[in-house]
């Protein structure tokens, strides 16, 4: 075994934020410019359409649970 920890140590960088079902507040993070230095963004209450669903573009994966 090494004395010395690895220099390599891996992160995750997530960012949790709750949208209280605001499109506007949704609109804004999906197309802010600072979301590529996430690795996960999560979200909470995120705005909800008439059809049920939620809006994203082609940056997002949606997961619904």
């Amino acid at each position: 075994m090494s004395e010395h920890p690895p220099n390599d140590i891996a992160s995750l960088r997530i960012w949790q934020q709750n949208l209280n079902t605001s499109l506007t507040a949704q609109a804004s993070l999906l197309n802010n410019p600072n979301a590529a230095n996430w690795d996960l963004i999560v979200i909470q209450e995120p705005h909800i359409n008439f059809l049920r669903n939620t809006s994203a573009n082609h940056h997002w994966h949606v997961l619904y649970p």
